[in-house]
């Protein structure tokens, strides 16, 4: 089970707050991630989040840290001996947020450089170092060039957030007057790349759909946070048909679980949603193709395909044991194969999780 979006210093806010992205954040997020200062803070929740991780059968997560080079620094530690694959990075933010979390452009560069250096490829590959803008509106345009050049001179991935809110975008484009689209602001500064995370991409039109296609992208998709925020609903199966790399993302704090089963079947219903509201002609999305958003494609979105996401022979073993005791109800009488996927995916809490493995060794066990 892969997690291709999600903020660790944002966990313990899950399920609160009101209002839309922009105010909820600096209502609620941006205070609890500015007491990351504190490093014995950073510790006790960077180990908190991680273990929650694995007891919900998580085995592979894109995390965003806060911008404290002390705080991502611990939070590396913590994955470290948590034994899941986590890859990672300080979220890049120089503007418009708290002064207790903006730096310097220089001190963000520098911290990118820091961490990268110490932490990326670790354990043989199963950490890594993500260069993580945390949208344009944090940076400058000359940061985000920078930012960009270093993630390509160092072939490093790429994380950030992308036309997820409405009055987001508004404000995005009000701060970067030359551009057209939100997109065009990353393209022009190279940070889509075939190793970028772009997390929400719900407003794209048809240009920066195909700026993303060009540039092969991947998208994490945030059901519960999209509708927890008010956000929106992505048009997934539309994206599905033009083959963009797709994983599920829990975003928490947006989200307010770190199930990514639980993920999986909020994005069939938002796909519901999304046909009823919208009138759309595409199918709704099937449980099989929910699982695979959940597995192999959310290895794909992070171009850990060839490691991760399935049971095909040469891959590293990452898996699940789920007890079916736990799933509702606890003996059914159907017994097809997408049947009992469909109870998984609906009714497989982190209580039905028994044990998670990663490379085979068993890093959690109830």
């Amino acid at each position: 089970l892969i997690d291709t979006h999600v903020h660790l210093p944002q966990f313990q806010a899950a399920a609160l707050g009101k209002g839309e992205l922009l105010d909820w954040l600096q209502n609620y997020i941006f205070p609890l991630e500015a007491r990351f200062k504190n490093d014995d803070f950073a510790r006790e929740q960077s180990k908190l989040f991680f273990k929650e991780l694995a007891r919900n059968g998580t085995t592979t997560a894109a995390v965003y840290s806060t911008s404290h080079l002390s705080a991502t620094d611990i939070a590396f530690k913590s994955a470290l001996d948590s034994g899941l694959r986590i890859s990672m990075g300080n979220s890049v933010m120089e503007r418009n947020s708290i002064p207790e979390l903006d730096l310097a452009a220089q001190e963000n560069l520098q911290n990118c450089e820091t961490l990268a250096a110490k932490w990326h490829n670790a354990d043989n590959g199963r950490l890594r170092y993500v260069v993580t803008p945390r949208f344009a509106g944090s940076c400058s345009l000359d940061l985000l060039k920078k930012l960009g050049e270093f993630a390509r001179t160092n072939d490093l991935p790429i994380q950030t957030h992308l036309s997820e809110n409405l009055k987001e975008i508004e404000f995005i484009l009000q701060q970067f007057p030359d551009f057209k689209t939100y997109t065009e602001i990353y393209e022009k500064t190279g940070l889509l790349t075939d190793k970028t995370i772009l997390a929400h991409s719900i407003y794209l039109n048809q240009s920066e759909e195909n700026l993303l296609k060009t540039h092969n992208c991947a998208i994490a998709h945030c059901p519960t946070s999209n509708r927890f925020l008010s956000s929106g609903i992505m048009p997934l199966k539309k994206y599905l048909q033009k083959s963009f790399k797709i994983g599920l993302g829990t975003d928490v704090a947006g989200g307010f679980s770190l199930s990514i089963l639980h993920e999986a079947s909020e994005a069939i219903e938002s796909s519901k949603f999304y046909k009823l509201f919208k009138n759309a002609e595409e199918d709704i999305l099937s449980v099989a193709e929910s699982f695979y958003l959940a597995t192999l494609g959310g290895a794909q979105a992070m171009n850990l395909e060839s490691v991760t996401g399935n049971f095909k022979s040469g891959k590293e073993a990452d898996f699940v044991i789920l007890k079916t005791e736990k799933l509702s109800p606890p003996d059914t009488i159907f017994k097809s194969g997408e049947e009992i996927l469909a109870r998984i995916i609906y009714t497989g809490s982190h209580d039905a999780v028994l044990k998670t493995f990663v490379r085979g060794e068993c890093i959690f066990k109830k």
